[in-house]
């Protein structure tokens, strides 16, 4: 088996670990912390079910308008994770993957619940989850990688 097929089995391997941590912490969230939450400081950081009905920051929309949206974009990343396997790009392969676990375990969430369980407190930050981290991570991932391959491809000038 060549090295890049083996890196994408670790990469998806470990990105599905990371899916099952997110759901396991939704699941304990709904079922196991106490109604008031639990702080590790007061009033600064902890946990607490949040069922978030809106999209980022808690912005109203259309449950059924949502899941199309997201339904939409998850599947546009895919066709680029594809495209990503074919190129060989193992950077981007893996910032798109952890964007994709994100949105679609969130989905999971609207899709069964008709909100997203978020859970995380950290000081006056809005109540978040693992899924958005993924998001954000992956994000900026992509951004950091492409700014690199661009400055590389003009040092090439």
């Amino acid at each position: 088996m060549e090295l890049f097929s083996k890196k994408i089995i670790r990469l998806f391997l470990g990105v599905a670990g990371l899916f099952v941590i997110d759901r396991a912490s939704k699941w304990l969230a709904i079922n196991v912390l106490p109604e008031e939450g639990f702080f590790i400081i007061p009033d600064i950081t902890g946990f607490i079910l949040e069922r978030n009905q809106g999209i980022a920051y808690g912005i109203p929309l259309s449950p059924v308008f949502l899941i199309i949206i997201v339904s939409i974009i998850i599947f546009i990343l895919f066709f680029l994770l594809v495209r990503a396997v074919q190129k060989h790009e193992l950077e981007s392969l893996a910032a798109l993957s952890l964007i994709i676990i994100g949105a679609f375990s969130n989905l999971l969430d609207r899709i069964r619940f008709e909100y997203v369980i978020d859970l995380m407190v950290l000081t006056s930050w809005p109540v978040f989850n693992l899924s958005d981290i993924f998001i954000l991570a992956g994000v900026m991932w992509l951004i950091i990688s492409y700014w690199q391959r661009q400055r590389l491809l003009n040092k090439a000038k």
